[in-house]
């Protein structure tokens, strides 16, 4: 029993190191998070028929680049998945309902990270 928990805090602890630890975390649960929400927008049952596909892959992919290369503010892109859950965890969101979220998620990120370094 001790070896497998011993393996398992080993297998944890490389884990963590391997996304960056505390903060690599932070950007790592954001990604997964963001995955999550896209994967519920873009099924048929739940994206707007005003909405593509394209549109959906396209905003998600930019907001994805940008966190894994730690040009995102991690605070508002938390408000507007947490938003987004919220206001339409029962219901399907109308297209100009998207559009926004869609808007909304582009903005987190930051635009002058890139020019600072």
């Amino acid at each position: 029993m001790l070896i497998i928990v011993a393996g398992c805090l080993l297998v944890s602890v490389f884990v963590y190191w391997q996304v960056g630890g505390p903060e690599g975390a932070r950007y790592w649960m954001a990604k997964h998070a963001l995955g999550n929400i896209e994967k519920r927008l873009n099924s048929a049952e739940r994206r707007p028929d005003g909405i593509t596909e394209e549109q959906i892959v396209e905003s998600f992919q930019s907001v994805r680049e940008a966190i894994e290369n730690r040009q995102i503010n991690l605070m508002s892109l938390y408000t507007v998945m947490k938003d987004y859950q919220t206001e339409f965890h029962a219901k399907k969101p109308s297209t100009p309902e998207t559009q926004e979220f869609l808007r909304k998620l582009e903005g987190t990120i930051l635009k002058d990270a890139g020019a600072e370094k």
